[in-house]
């Protein structure tokens, strides 16, 4: 895995192909400004630290959330939030990511698809070893029914590259080393769902007061919503130019 290092504030980042498409494989944290959760939306960009209700840029990278989760972007800062020669990714791009991951092995489906973008660090993990954690960053458990029996958990946790073995676990598996993390969400003057839930903008509008995303929840769907631009969601930047040759998944 390739990594690529933010020139306006040094975070480095990991990078994954996916297809044709170079995704940073961690949630952004460029954060040139930081407003507590009870600003009042204007229209204009507003940045939010998870739990951080202060307006000190330090401070708020001093904290765990910052670290781990990255940064809280309105519409209008997640649209200029991304560095020079990336983007944030169009409605049709997150399509694309989906449906290539979808395509390239019969097991993943749009039904478990987020299991295949998600960490594998969860609250009781089947695939044991660093992936069962406590620890944020992480995911929250998924009390959906295994649907696998125990040697399948066992082949899984020995194949962990392995398409086929991974996909029947009811738990992120991180197939393509997206890493998805849940980031939770600004909203309505406080924080939300920090570890249950991850939402990622999109740079498509659905209507004057709405724009696209995506969310991700402890189980196995990628779900695509409309939602009011003032609210604070988590940040994926794709690369401007698009890549040619052999796709790495």
């Amino acid at each position: 895995m390739s990594t690529f290092t933010d020139l306006r504030d040094g975070n480095v980042y990991r990078t994954v192909r996916i297809g044709n498409q170079c995704w940073l494989a961690e949630n952004l944290r460029y954060l040139p400004a930081v407003c507590p959760a009870t600003s009042t939306p204007d229209g204009s960009a507003m940045y939010y630290v998870y739990d951080y209700q202060g307006d000190s840029v330090h401070e708020a990278k001093a904290t765990a959330n910052y670290r781990n989760y990255g940064v809280l972007y309105n519409w209008p800062a997640a649209l200029t939030a991304c560095p020079a020669g990336w983007h944030l990714p169009s409605d049709a791009e997150w399509s694309e990511l989906t449906g290539f991951v979808i395509s390239s092995d019969e097991r993943i489906t749009a039904a478990n698809v987020g299991y295949a973008l998600k960490s594998c660090r969860q609250v009781d993990s089947p695939l044991g070893d660093d992936c069962n954690t406590t620890e944020h960053p992480r995911w929250e458990s998924d009390h959906t029914d295994l649907g696998a029996d125990a040697s399948v958990i066992s082949a899984i946790r020995r194949m962990v590259r392995n398409f086929v073995s991974r996909a029947p676990a009811r738990c992120g598996a991180d197939l393509v080393d997206f890493s998805a993390l849940p980031g939770g969400r600004s909203t309505y003057g406080g924080f939300y769902r920090l570890g249950d839930l991850g939402y990622w903008w999109s740079a498509t509008e659905a209507s004057p007061l709405r724009a696209w995303c995506r969310q991700m929840t402890t189980g196995g769907t990628v779900n695509r919503w409309d939602m009011n631009k003032p609210y604070g969601y988590s940040v994926r930047c794709v690369r401007d130019q698009a890549l040619s040759g052999t796709a790495s998944f």
